[in-house]
């Protein structure tokens, strides 16, 4: 159970408890979330306490962060299948894990670092998957540390360098 001004992540959105209602359609109790980041409060979402479909989840801590990318060398890839990648980054982007974050981010690396080495273009659905998974990533990242978006994204990229050169 959640109390108010509890920091939590409802599907990919970092979010703040507002407050906990009984749902007047339901009669189910329910928490009030505004997302994290929404000063106005204009935007709120109404989640039954039971997460019942699962998508609302606690905040990465600091150690289970560190944990992450540590084994981020262990998260595959993509198959690089040009017919399919949006299915396969939509899937990815539907789950609550943040392995698949990490996986879409370091596919679109991998894939984009190809790319250039052949001198070519680089994949426009790469870059619009790339930077959805970076702001989901890089968001939670920034709420549970207290560091900024982008010292977020420097420390993910320092990381997974110092896994590639190990």
């Amino acid at each position: 159970m959640y109390k108010i001004d509890d920091v939590v992540v409802y599907k990919r959105t970092v979010c703040r408890v507002q407050d906990r209602v009984k749902s007047g359609f339901t009669g189910e109790d329910c928490y009030i979330l505004v997302p994290y980041n929404d000063d106005t409060g204009s935007t709120r979402m109404q989640v039954p306490v039971s997460n019942k479909a699962g998508h609302l989840r606690d905040l990465i801590t600091k150690e289970e962060l560190r944990d992450l990318l540590r084994n981020s060398d262990k998260i595959k890839t993509l198959a690089d299948k040009q017919a399919n990648m949006k299915s396969q980054y939509v899937t990815l982007l539907k789950s609550d894990s943040l392995d698949d974050l990490i996986c879409i981010i370091k596919t679109s690396y991998q894939r984009n670092k190809v790319r250039r080495e052949n001198n070519k273009k680089l994949a426009a659905i790469d870059g619009e998957y790339l930077k959805k998974a970076e702001d989901y990533l890089f968001t939670e990242m920034s709420v549970a540390t207290g560091m900024s978006y982008e010292e977020c994204r420097q420390y993910f990229a320092d990381e997974l360098n110092k896994l590639e050169n190990q």
